[in-house]
């Protein structure tokens, strides 16, 4: 990874790096609208489907669930901690 104006790029990694980090971004955000609705038990199948995990491979997980409990809740909120909630006065959006 590379750091750009104080952010992190992902111009340095392997497209199957990307890929998988991209993978993990994306699930802990729906993973985190689920918390955020009161919904604390993910199927896995299901949450693979939803990220275009042909059937077949999402199928051997159907079996599988995640519970989103506090500490999953705590972790959202660390991880929060440094997003702005409101686009700073001056500063330029690109």
């Amino acid at each position: 990874m590379t750091f750009c104006s104080g952010h992190i790029t992902n111009t340095m990694l392997e497209p199957d790096e990307y890929l998988h980090e991209r993978i993990q971004t994306v699930m802990l955000e729906v993973m985190g609208v689920l918390y955020g609705n009161n919904i604390t038990m993910v199927h896995m199948g299901a949450m693979m489907r939803l990220l275009g995990v042909p059937d077949a491979k999402a199928a051997q997980h159907d079996n599988e669930m995640l519970e989103l409990d506090e500490k999953f809740g705590a972790m959202l909120r660390e991880l929060n901690k440094s997003t702005p909630q409101e686009v700073p006065a001056g500063a330029t959006i690109h």
